[in-house]
């Protein structure tokens, strides 16, 4: 099976979109880091925890949403959530590519 016979068959597996929405939350929580300009043990040290823990809830754990809110709490970051439909979102990205092309 190809990798993209495999990711159109398991995109609605609940496995996959949990470990899609890990990635995108690591993601981008790492760039509200550099954005802010802190690395782990700076982060751990607004957040009184050890930068083992920090590494930690980077590796992809399981992370509540206190623990995020604890994050962008130390970030001194005010987020909300927008869930998008990343096949949609995927489409309208490429056909916007497209038509700059054209111009």
């Amino acid at each position: 099976m190809s990798l993209k016979n495999w990711l159109e068959e398991y995109k609605y597996d609940e496995e996959y979109i949990y470990y899609g929405l890990m990635l995108d939350l690591s993601y981008y929580l790492k760039q509200l880091m550099i954005e802010k300009g802190l690395n782990k043990k700076q982060l751990a040290q607004k957040m009184g925890v050890s930068p083992a823990y920090i590494t930690k809830i980077f590796s992809g754990q399981n992370i509540s949403l206190k623990t995020v809110a604890k994050i962008l709490s130390a970030l001194e970051v005010d987020a909300g959530i927008k869930i998008i439909d990343r096949e949609k979102h995927l489409l309208e990205k490429t056909v916007d590519r497209e038509l700059s092309k054209e111009d």
